[in-house]
């Protein structure tokens, strides 16, 4: 017998309490615990820069106060979900923007480790600008540079650290050069993205017109052959577990091959097509229509005896009669003869359509324009 982890429940719960239920939630939280990761690393990278006494402690402690708050405030919006209010509820714009401003101010702290927030601006480019759109990138970019431009400035006016105004310069080009490539790898990745959506749409499109031409009758629009034997053998077994009725019909269009000699193809189309609305109108939702061969159509109709089944497809051949296919100046009627019979358990689809090929006959023998049952 196996024995049960008993943390895995314990580690469920927590899971569900720090992330929550919500499938889409737990995206963004576990988005916004990755910015988390790389926020957090930063600020252990500036503690050790302090540690060594390249910055000044004090000031590094409330910097990473700061930061910490800040994941926290983006944490409770999240779970909260209050986020869910705004057009980006995993508020990646504003992360961004958070992040650069933690990390402007680490570069005036750094003093003389300033050169390795250069380096976590990159990871923190490398980690949000392409999770978003174009128009953000252009917003976080031109706000990286006003952010440490201005940091940039107050290092230099403050002067800690005797670097010649070059050096700035210099930290500056590298961050213009660091956000350049950034916008220009984020836009090349977004033509990507777009370019992969396009294909997944147009995939999508082809696989549903195959499944439509695989299933459906590209004239009528009803189902094809193939798929009503499908469903023909699921709707037999179905039957033979539950005991419930099911009647098979044959339709065949009266005296058709005289419309395609008299008015054409395009009229014998015209007339089918408009003889599958009337009758997929004339039957009930939980009917099947398929079209089974030339101007021969098959209907299934579940859980119905002789009598609801002949009355069915009595008001069929009603509405067929009282049809009118207008082309032009042109009125075409037609009739409709149909052969129907009950599937009886343990038989074949052949046998249940050769008794209903046996009815339909009879009904052209008969003088067409009827209902014959078998």
């Amino acid at each position: 017998m196996q024995r049960l982890d008993p943390w895995k429940p314990r580690l469920a719960r927590w899971s569900d309490l720090l992330l929550g239920t919500d499938r889409h939630m737990r995206i963004r939280i576990s988005q916004a615990a990755l910015a988390s990761v790389v926020m957090l690393a930063c600020v252990a990278t500036m503690y050790g820069i302090a540690w060594y006494g390249m910055s000044n402690l004090l000031h590094v402690e409330i910097w990473s106060a700061f930061c910490v708050l800040g994941l926290g405030l983006v944490y409770g919006l999240i779970r909260s979900g209050i986020s869910l209010r705004w057009a980006d509820p995993s508020l990646t714009l504003a992360q961004m923007l958070y992040a650069l401003t933690c990390n402007a101010v680490a570069f005036v702290l750094a003093e003389h480790g300033r050169g390795i927030t250069l380096s976590l601006l990159a990871v923190v480019l490398m980690f949000g600008m392409f999770g978003m759109s174009m128009r953000q990138v252009l917003v976080v970019a031109l706000y990286a540079m006003v952010v440490f431009g201005t940091a940039m400035l107050v290092a230099h006016k403050q002067n800690l650290t005797d670097e010649p105004t070059v050096l700035y310069v210099a930290y500056f080009v590298m961050v213009v050069i660091v956000l350049s490539c950034t916008t220009i790898l984020a836009r090349r990745l977004g033509t990507m993205r777009a370019y992969m959506r396009n294909q997944k749409t147009q995939l999508a499109q082809e696989l549903e017109k195959i499944q439509r031409i695989a299933t459906r009758d590209e004239l009528t629009g009803t189902a094809n052959r193939r798929f009503m034997m499908e469903r023909m053998r699921e709707e037999f077994q179905r039957v033979d577990r539950s005991g419930a009725t099911l009647m098979v019909a044959i339709l065949d269009i009266d005296y058709f091959k005289r419309v395609n000699d008299t008015y054409g193809h395009q009229a014998g189309d015209r007339c089918l097509q408009e003889f599958a609305r009337v009758v997929q109108a004339s039957i009930r939702a939980t009917d099947r229509l398929a079209r089974w061969g030339g101007e021969e159509f098959l209907v299934l109709l579940s859980d119905t005896d002789f009598a609801l089944a002949l009355a069915c497809l009595e008001r069929v051949r009603t509405q067929v009669e009282q049809a009118v296919v207008a082309l032009g100046a042109i009125e075409i009627r037609v009739t409709v003869s149909i052969g129907v019979t009950q599937y009886q358990t343990g038989d074949s689809i052949e046998q249940t359509i050769d008794r209903a090929d046996l009815a339909l006959y009879a009904a052209k023998a008969q003088g067409r324009n009827q209902v014959v049952s078998c």
